[in-house]
Parts: structure tokens; C-alpha cells; sequence
């Protein structure tokens, strides 16, 4: 529900409320009380005394459902709103621009406090074939089977963004080479293995793995980004479903290789 949904409904129960209250001042109360042989004098007391009644009805219905009510809707629009801007529609983790904002707040906090931070940049192997071969709804959910074994297969302190396409970006807090290599090699094991089953036909689902720890030499988080990106270029050109660490701007170093 959007906030102009509520803001209309607000609108509608508030004109309600105003046209019960003027049907019921200005005509059925002194109608009914005349028709009774009420005398005018006493109409105007009781009219009165029932406009209170209801002033005092219309607040305990709009303190004790009404507001609960738009509350409890606000809310779920809020979650909503949220969810939307923090997450990536198909995947389910964290989209683009919630990943950046999560990017820099780790690599702030490792500048900060000297704690390490790996990052990880994971491409899927081949996906244009897979779209190719089964269409791009299957590669919908090969998407979200990557994403869906990595975000399971680490640490709830770990960040899984969806950061364009096939590719995954990993923030690995107070983490530091083979610490961030080995996870990440034994969820790149899990889908080389265990393939992607649709219509009875098994896809192939393996990535490849560029890590980088940040570094002294690292002036902001692109910096990372730029050597765990060239990481992953050597694993995909030195032959795809391997994980490359790099130890520092000079040297690549394969952590473990699976053609």
C-alpha cells in the first residue's frame, strides 16, 4: 500500500466521520426527540448532551483503531519502501546502491580500526549460455540459487550485494586471506558440484572468485574493488570455476584450481 493510499483512505474515514456526526446533530436526534413530544428546550440538552456522546465515541475510535490501524499500514509501507531500497528484487540481497553504502561503511570502519576487510567479486561461469540454452527465466534462477548458496554458506556478518548482472561483490569483515579464500573455494566446490536442476536437466552453475584484502595502499574501497576484479579476470582467463587471491598490487596468486 502506498502513502497516497493512506492518505486517501485517512481522507475518506475522517468525511465519514464528519457526515455521521452532522447527520446525526442536525436531523435524526431532534426528529426523533420531537417526534416523541419532547419539549424544544430539552431537544437542545439531549442534541447536546449526544453530541458529546459521539465527539467522545469518534475519539476512542480513532485513538483505539484508527490510528492503530493507519500505524500498522505506515509500517508495512515503511517495510516495504525498505525492502525495495535495500534489496535486490530477484536475489534477495543487498542491490547496488545499499552495497555501496555497506562497502564504505566497512571500509571505513578497517581504515578506523585497523581491522581487516576482504572483498570478494564473484562472476557466474558462462551465464550468456545458460540464457542462451534455457532462456533468461532460467537464468533468473540460477541467479538466485548463486546468490541463495553464497549468502547460506557464510557468516551473518558477511555482505552479499548483487552488484550488476551475473557478478556478486563480498564484504568479508575482520577477515584476511586464506581466512576469506577458503569459504569462499568451498561455496565455489558446492555449485561446481551440486548443479542446478530444471526440467529433469542438470545446468552448470560454478564461479569464479576474485578476493582482495584492504590495504594501506588502498585509499578508498575502489581501490579494493580494482585488484579483486583483476583477480577475477586471471581466474576466469586462467580457465573459470577458480578462486584467486590477491596478496597485494604485484602478485595474483590462485588459491585452489578447478577446470
Amino acid at each position: 500500500m502506498s502513502f497516497t493510499s493512506i492518505i486517501n483512505d485517512i481522507a475518506k474515514y475522517l468525511k465519514r466521520m464528519i457526515f455521521v456526526n452532522m447527520f446525526f446533530f442536525s436531523l435524526v436526534i431532534p426528529i426523533v426527540l420531537l417526534s416523541l413530544g419532547v419539549e424544544t428546550s430539552s431537544v437542545a440538552i439531549i442534541t447536546a448532551l449526544g453530541g458529546m456522546l459521539l465527539c467522545g465515541a469518534n475519539f476512542y475510535f480513532i485513538n483505539g483503531y484508527f490510528v492503530r490501524k493507519t500505524e500498522s499500514s505506515l509500517t508495512m509501507s515503511y517495510a516495504s519502501i525498505q525492502n525495495d531500497y535495500l534489496y535486490d528484487d530477484l536475489t534477495k540481497v543487498y542491490n547496488r546502491r545499499a552495497g555501496l553504502v555497506r562497502l564504505n561503511e566497512e571500509f571505513a570502519r578497517a581504515k578506523r580500526s585497523g581491522s581487516k576487510l576482504s572483498i570478494a567479486m564473484v562472476d557466474a561461469d558462462h551465464f550468456k549460455n545458460i540464457n542462451d540454452t534455457y532462456g533468461h527465466l532460467v537464468g533468473d534462477k540460477v541467479l538466485t540459487h548463486i546468490a541463495s548458496t553464497i549468502k547460506t554458506g557464510l557468516r551473518e556478518c558477511d555482505i552479499v550485494v548483487r552488484f550488476g548482472g551475473e557478478e556478486f561483490l563480498v564484504l568479508l569483515p575482520d577477515t584476511q586471506g586464506n581466512h576469506a579464500s577458503l569459504p569462499l573455494d568451498r561455496l565455489r566446490e558446492r555449485l561446481s558440484e551440486n548443479k542446478f536442476r530444471h526440467n529433469e536437466v542438470d545446468i552448470p552453475t560454478s564461479v569464479s572468485i576474485g578476493i582482495a584484502t584492504v590495504s594501506s595502499l588502498d585509499g578508498d574501497p575502489m581501490d579494493t574493488i580494482d585488484r579483486a576484479d583483476n583477480a577475477l579476470y586471471l581466474a576466469k582467463r586462467s580457465g573459470r570455476n577458480k578462486v584467486v587471491y590477491d596478496h597485494n598490487r604485484r602478485h595474483l596468486t590462485p588459491v585452489l584450481s578447478h577446470a
